[in-house]
């Protein structure tokens, strides 16, 4: 835990239990070895991020239709796609929170549970203020996903591996663009647009699975001075009865954390650091996957199931690119591939906006899928490594609802340049976004790679 002196001068309202040491709990999860219990709770992120990338991709596999059916102009088309973004804008600032106050695992399954539901609402959805709304409220409970999930995870396991099992579940991620793209194909010219939409809704099969198996995070029982309870989810984690005598014999240190510890040093820098490097990263890296299938249908004249089969094969890069971070991070640290996945991305960001071939605009997409792939999961691993467990899901959260803001701005201003043939200004535009990132990591970046939380100021 941070030194208690220390964070008195910060923290206006905090109350301590035990001033004799850390947290037990603390020193325990960072013993943990490799279990079935934390491997089960990886499997399950790993579903989830799979299941929200689908819920995302699926309105740009369904935008060329629906834009078709209603008569909508490329600026109202890119509002229809951004509506669920800035759900997830508002939905990332809401379940932080959230999930600090109430836990992990309810966030989990509340958010799940949340957007399956509004998927199979939106099939239903009979015009395009019906649809614009509906996407609005999924946004709510997708935004708020992947930073709750990530944190259950990074507070489950031991430094040592830490990096690389909160990366490994955003390797699934691309497993949401096959889903979407072998739906649109397979479904859509039979089904409709609205087919797509109620597929969208089974994961709410997942949401029951968390709520009747997965553990919540014994870091978490901990900050609320639940013993008992981080007792017992440490057993199924692994944690060897000695441990567990240790734990019942000491003393829990609790601590009531303001969020304004947020606002003051160290945490202040690191958040105007992971926000403002999502939102430069994620402008770029989501106006390019919500555009791509738009892209290559309206402006290089192909069609659909060209465009499906293209996007699909960028997927494959995207799994490799997630793999290479998942190989990479705990070895070469979380900086590496901020530098390597997005200042790539701004180079072939420059150059793929020059091509017109269809062999070298496949060989560019997949270049610069398989870039921002790593990059991305670089977004995903540093937020949850930098702030206290009593406000980790918050700051997390609100990292990510910045590069869900960015995520509702891009395509919009990519529709605005399509719809005035600036065709060249959308990877322009990118290049710059992902240099800026560049910059902010080498700048103010913080490297935690092997380092244990309490190291960081994180416990």
């Amino acid at each position: 835990m941070p030194d208690p002196s220390s964070e008195d001068r910060h923290v206006a309202d905090v109350v301590v239990a035990n001033t004799t040491g850390p947290n037990p709990v603390d020193g325990i999860v960072e013993t943990l070895p490799l279990t079935r219990a934390q491997l089960m709770l990886v499997g399950a992120a790993a579903l989830g991020y799979m299941f929200d990338a689908f819920d995302t991709y699926v309105v740009s596999f369904a935008m060329p239709a629906i834009a078709s059916a209603w008569k909508l102009t490329p600026v109202f088309n890119g509002a229809l796609a951004s509506a669920g973004m800035w759900g997830m804008f508002f939905g990332a600032l809401m379940w932080g929170p959230i999930a600090d106050r109430f836990g992990r695992k309810l966030g989990f399954a509340g958010t799940v549970l949340g957007f399956s539901v509004l998927s199979g609402a939106t099939a239903l959805a009979a015009n395009s203020t019906q649809f614009l709304f509906f996407r609005f409220l999924s946004g709510l409970f997708l935004g708020g996903m992947l930073p709750v999930v990530s944190v259950m995870v990074a507070e489950a396991v031991a430094a040592a591996y830490r990096g690389r099992l909160v990366a490994l579940p955003p390797v699934f991620w691309p497993g949401g663009l096959f889903l979407a793209a072998a739906a649109s194909f397979l479904l859509m010219p039979r089904f409709g647009w609205q087919s797509l939409f109620l597929v969208g809704s089974l994961p709410a099969i997942l949401g029951l699975a968390v709520i009747l198996w997965l553990p919540e995070s014994p870091r978490w029982f901990a900050m609320r001075g639940r013993r008992e309870d981080a007792a017992k989810v440490l057993a199924r984690l692994g944690a060897s009865p000695g441990q567990l005598d240790v734990l019942a014999s000491g003393r829990i240190e609790t601590k009531k954390v303001s969020l304004r510890v947020l606002l003051r040093p160290p945490y202040g820098k690191r958040l105007a650091m992971t926000t403002s490097v999502l939102f430069f990263g994620f402008f770029g890296y989501y106006g390019f996957v919500l555009w791509l299938p738009s892209i290559l249908a309206l402006h290089f004249r192909m069609s659909l199931a060209q465009a499906f089969s293209y996007t699909a094969l960028v997927g494959t890069f995207a799994v490799l690119g997630k793999i290479t971070a998942f190989l990479t991070v705990d070895r070469y640290g979380r900086k590496q591939l901020f530098y390597v996945g997005f200042g790539m991305a701004a180079v072939v960001s420059l150059l793929f906006g020059l091509l017109h071939k269809p062999w070298h605009l496949l060989v560019g997409a997949c270049a610069l899928s398989f870039f921002l792939e790593e990059a991305a999961a670089g977004c995903v691993v540093l937020p949850t490594e930098l702030f206290p467990s009593q406000v980790r899901g918050s700051a997390n959260s609100w990292s990510s609802a910045a590069g869900k803001l960015a995520a509702a701005l891009s395509p919009l201003v990519f529709g605005y340049f399509l719809s005035h043939q600036r065709y060249y200004s959308i990877f322009a535009t990118m290049a710059a976004f992902f240099v800026i990132a560049c910059g902010i990591i080498f700048t103010s970046g913080v490297e935690v790679a092997g380092k244990v939380l309490q190291d960081v100021g994180a416990s």
